[in-house]
């Protein structure tokens, strides 16, 4: 019986693995929709359409009908990991806590990848300090499956708003990040931004001026339960952790927990292909609109917002990667968002100024690929400004382990993988951004 048991559990674990393609093809057809159409348990990691060029991941049970695939379209493939959970493993013994500062702005705190925990003591922390406490107010919206809870971070100032010699109630600036699991960069610079805003509040014009107008709230970890599991167990997941009618038919497979909460918001939900039904996807929407505890909190906290004060007026979505400014509507291609050319004048501009042009700037159904229940959708339904940021590293030269000559590094990565050394870049960069960008409607609108 223990021979048949270990044979039982070898066999699946042969079954449960995924591996990392790369796929290229001769010619710009529309191969991305063909493919996550033909294969909806597929998972695009990298892609550049100019080069016709993509990296997947993808169940064992997918590799002889992808080949076939390939070869009639006359591309190639290279197998860059058989089993993607042990080529990127992550250790289960949690690193040694590092003896951090008292100080909540030292940088030390935006220099690593923390964990939960760490995090949680680092917002109370933020709470409690003589440097922060006045100007930080904690709101735990929610609790995710795993009972973890989920943090907005507000930084309230003092600084009078008038507009035409009468004073105003402020309005707000809404910042995620970390809704994809193995976005970990997207948490960093989350961190970062904030940081910056309390460090820089009374000696950047540019800073203070903004938050004589606005309060700024940070949700860095919207999906703290999804962070964890891709710290301890699959370096690359994606959803969050609650269960599935899939997974409580079969605890085998684990990809048959959680959902895609960026296709979870309750706008244009379940609208185009880009939003899998399939439990057991990289891209599952959910049995229906906010079903997740994390999307439901935050939809209930933005809305609850309007009615009382203060407004949300923008929204800035980080998550990595690809270098990319996006706009909505991300559901369809057909229509755009009513202050389309207004966002892309703005958003454009900045990038230029800022990002060095790194940046594409545009309507995230054609930078990237249309899919629904996104959260930018969702918020651009009440505010005037909502956009997402792909963080660093850019998409070129795919992937990431060939080089231009074609020469193979056997060290190859993802882009996920990127270190903790890109958070102050990346940070720097983004919050320039913000800045420019919020200024600039300062300017315009509230003087």
């Amino acid at each position: 019986m223990i021979h048949i048991a270990v044979l039982f559990l070898y066999f699946l674990n042969i079954l449960q693995a995924e591996h990392v393609w790369f796929v290229k093809f001769p010619s710009k057809d529309d191969h991305l929709s063909h493919i996550e159409k033909s294969f909806p348990l597929i998972d695009l990691l990298q892609h550049d359409y100019n080069d016709s060029s993509y990296v997947f991941l993808l169940p064992s049970t997918y590799q002889t009908k992808l080949r076939r695939l390939i070869h009639q379209a006359n591309g190639s493939y290279r197998i860059l990991s058989n089993n993607a959970r042990n080529t990127w493993k992550v250790s289960p013994d949690r690193p040694k806590r590092s003896v951090l500062s008292d100080n909540p702005l030292d940088e030390s705190y935006y220099q690593r990848f923390p964990t939960y925990d760490e995090h949680q003591e680092w917002q109370q922390l933020l709470q409690s300090s003589p440097q922060t406490q006045k100007l930080i107010r904690l709101h735990t919206i929610g609790q995710t499956y795993e009972n973890r809870s989920l943090t907005v971070v507000q930084i309230h100032t003092n600084y009078p708003r008038r507009i035409q010699g009468r004073r105003k109630r402020k309005q707000a600036i809404y910042i995620d990040g970390g809704m994809h699991a193995r976005e970990w960069l997207s948490v960093g610079v989350a961190n970062y931004i904030l940081i910056q805003f309390l460090l820089l509040r009374e000696s950047d014009p540019k800073v203070h001026e903004i938050l004589r107008h606005f309060d700024i709230f940070v949700l860095p970890m919207m999906n703290p339960d999804g962070y964890e599991y891709s710290r301890t167990h699959n370096r690359l997941w994606r959803k969050n952790r609650s269960p599935t009618s899939h997974s409580e038919f079969w605890n085998g497979d684990q990809n048959c927990y959680g959902v895609d909460l960026n296709r979870n918001f309750p706008y244009q939900w379940n609208s185009t292909y880009g939003a899998s039904s399939h439990p057991c996807s990289h891209s599952y929407r959910g049995i229906s609109p906010a079903s997740e505890s994390e999307v439901e909190s935050v939809v209930n906290f933005l809305r609850r917002q309007r009615i009382s004060h203060p407004k949300f007026y923008a929204y800035f979505n980080l998550h990595s990667y690809g270098r990319f400014w996006l706009l909505p509507w991300t559901y369809t291609m057909l229509e755009r968002v009513t202050n389309y050319d207004e966002l892309f004048e703005r958003s454009t501009r900045v990038a230029n100024e800022v990002m060095n042009q790194t940046y594409r700037v545009g309507q995230a159904s054609f930078l990237l690929y249309p899919c629904s229940g996104t959260s930018i959708d969702f918020a651009s339904t009440f505010m005037s400004h909502a956009m997402t940021f792909e963080l660093s590293p850019i998409f070129q030269g795919l992937p990431m382990c060939v080089e231009q000559n074609k020469t193979v590094n056997h060290g190859c990565t993802v882009g996920f993988l990127i270190g903790p050394e890109s958070i102050q870049i990346d940070g720097n960069e983004i919050f320039k951004a913000i800045i420019e960008y919020l200024y600039a409607l300062v300017q315009d609108h509230f003087v």
